[in-house]
């Protein structure tokens, strides 16, 4: 049965999905009104189907309802209305949880057996990880901005804010967060004081984790086992743009790739480029569980926006097939040139751990905010290699890479940054893509050794994957650093390094150079969201906030962010959220940097009444404060800290 768009839609609060072994998740069901089967999307997440993700959902469900489909939002086990204790941060039993999810919507009347999965950050993982299982009722997915192996592809590039700082401290609230849905049975209590009592910190397995070991190995998502059609949605400037090629490079079933200029949001909501992503899902989802031949899976499997051309272009194939790799070398006086030095240099370098603020936040939160700035302040404390103007435009598709000679002159240990900035004619220096290593961990993730002083030793570092076109008369850039603040702690003292170019340690640059197709495809024309429709229905207000601050006093630089949000609850109530998280460190003191957050959820419900919970973090490198509070009406009812 096909519902007709715009018609009329049934909701059903609060399903109870049986698991095997005794725990009940919680769903809700939009579903086309009347009787009927229809095919089935699945999303699931740790955010509670009736409070965050829910109010962040309900256009989408209500949108794909009104098209003809079942959509079930369900919260993982442990959180929002969802019975037993939470598995540990992307913990692989979420994924044999999703399978049972799909079996079960596979046996409901109101289900024809098709199923599609989707999910935006957490929801793509959790999605490629019941994937990765082949449930056989499961027939296409759609994961957007995530990831597939944490510690590669997220903590180790980026440990800082956005891993312990915001996301941590939303979910240490999340986690001591009450079911906004309150069935009069009091099941909901009883589901409250179950997590009350047992839950814990998400992101305690960083700090008892350091290295590459069993336990991130355990979360590594088999991707190339998905076996059902699979449309990836990425954003440039995301935190997981790194993962998303990855994923794609890796999965054998018919797939497609589209890749904008966004941060972590979800494309319908980016203040740049954006796109009605919905649509385009609507025409995966009718081709793969409908079965209309509408095209979709016959046209360019690639989609890019090129940054610094404002245009969107077809592929017929990642990685492209006419790329050629270009060498640039590093000479003394700052050069980056094709030719490789006639005599050998070097040139010495003290690490600024404030370096890497202008970069951008690569936000973990969804926030929409964090592009990157004008990088001049970032290039003037780091060693620089400019080249001499470009004489025709030059587009770098790709993964850069840098091959460094350094020598550790001082220090214990070291983060190796290169960045590759557009420097336009007036100065302007305009981030292309960065890449960072440790020292200690460069030969082996899972065993780091101390780096030795004295010594030259050449560090491969690879710069995220990117599309980017560099006009005519603007210069390339390569900055080299020892930080990427905040996206990287600091090292526990400011290394002296000293950077070798030509002869036998010569430095140089490798990129990727994309050049215009002789026969191209006809460009895009993506879909813009229809400014008269509120993508946000349940929405009251939303504000972002973002500072660097540099104290001069204190020779101190603090990044701050977060947001405050109001919006109606799904069941009915209202959600509000205030988040506060900054990451500072002084210059001459790298082993002081810390992380502090707060993060206030609250909810106001018909039943209950005002639940108020407050999470706050106190973060160092090697010792993380985390405390909560939850207070029901003004009243205190629990209250704990956790200290590692």
């Amino acid at each position: 049965m096909t519902a007709k768009p715009g018609a009329p839609v049934h909701i059903e609060r609060n399903l109870l999905i049986p698991l095997a072994d005794g725990v009940t998740l919680a769903a809700d069901l939009h579903r086309p009104a009347g009787e009927g089967s229809f095919p089935t999307l699945v999303s699931y997440y740790p955010y509670h189907k009736d409070g965050l993700i829910g109010s962040m959902l309900e256009y989408p469900r209500e949108y794909f309802a009104s098209h003809g489909y079942a959509s079930l939002l369900v919260d993982l086990r442990g959180l929002g209305g969802s019975s037993g204790v939470a598995w540990e941060t992307l913990d692989a039993r979420e994924g044999e949880d999703g399978v049972q999810i799909i079996e079960w919507a596979a046996q409901q009347d109101w289900c024809d057996g098709n199923i599609g999965m989707w999910g935006f950050s957490y929801g793509g993982t959790s999605t490629l990880q019941t994937a990765s299982r082949r449930p056989p009722n499961l027939k296409a997915i759609a994961p957007i901005e995530t990831l597939s192996d944490v510690y590669l592809e997220l903590a180790t590039r980026f440990d800082c804010l956005p891993w312990f700082g915001n996301w941590g401290a939303l979910m240490v609230s999340m986690n001591i967060l009450p079911p906004a849905y309150q069935d009069p049975e009091g099941r909901w209590y009883e589901v409250w004081m179950e997590r009350l009592e047992n839950g814990f910190p998400h992101i305690f397995a960083a700090k008892d984790h350091p290295t590459y070991d069993d336990y991130w190995r355990s979360r590594v998502i088999p991707v190339e086992q998905v076996d059902v059609p699979t449309f990836l949605i990425g954003g440039w400037r995301d935190v997981n743009v790194h993962a998303m090629f990855r994923i794609y490079d890796a999965i054998q079933a018919p797939r497609k790739l589209v890749q904008g200029p966004w941060t972590h949001i979800l494309p319908y909501h980016s203040p740049i480029e954006p796109w009605d992503y919905l649509h385009e899902l609507k025409r995966w989802w009718d081709r793969w569980l409908k079965g209309e031949e509408n095209g979709i899976d016959t046209e360019p499997a690639v989609t890019l926006f090129v940054q610094g051309s404002g245009a969107w272009r077809h592929e017929p194939e990642w990685p492209i097939k006419r790329t050629e790799s270009r060498t640039l070398h590093l000479d003394d006086g700052g050069i980056l040139s094709g030719r490789a030095p006639a005599t050998e240099s070097s040139a010495r370098y003290a690490a600024d751990p404030t370096v890497g603020s202008m970069a951008g936040l690569w936000d973990g939160t969804g926030l929409g905010i964090g592009l990157p700035m004008e990088q001049g302040p970032d290039d003037l404390r780091s060693l620089t290699f400019t080249t001499a103007p470009l004489k025709d435009d030059l587009e770098i598709t790709g993964a850069p890479e840098t091959v460094l000679h350094v020598e550790l002159e001082k220090g214990d240990d070291l983060n190796l940054v290169a960045k590759l900035c557009d420097l336009d004619p007036d100065g302007r220096s305009s981030l292309i893509t960065v890449g960072s290593i440790k020292g200690s961990a460069y030969d082996s993730a899972e065993h780091p050794q101390p780096v030795p002083t004295g010594v030259v030793h050449e560090y491969r570092v690879q710069l995220f994957t990117t599309s980017y076109l560099v006009p005519r008369g603007h210069r390339i850039r390569l900055s080299v650093s020892c930080s990427d603040f905040p996206r990287l702690w600091p090292t526990s003292t400011n290394p002296v390094i000293k950077l070798h170019c030509g002869g036998s340690n010569g430095s140089a640059l490798q990129i990727p150079v994309v050049p215009a197709a002789p026969d191209p495809l006809p460009a895009p024309a993506l879909k813009r969201p229809d400014p008269s429709i509120s993508d946000a229905p349940l929405a009251v207000d939303f504000v972002p906030r973002y500072t660097i601050e540099r104290d001069y006093i204190g020779d101190r630089e603090t990044v701050r962010m977060g947001s405050a949000q109001v919006s109606g609850l799904p069941s009915g109530g209202r959600f509000s959220m205030d988040i506060d998280v900054s990451a500072s460190v002084a210059r001459a003191r790298p082993d002081g940097a810390r992380i502090e957050g707060s993060a206030l959820l609250r909810l106001e419900l018909p039943a209950l009444g005002q639940v108020d919970v407050e999470s706050k973090t106190l973060l160092y490198r090697e010792i993380m404060h985390l405390e909560g509070q939850v207070k029901v009406n003004g009243k205190r009812i629990f209250e704990k800290q956790w200290l590692r």
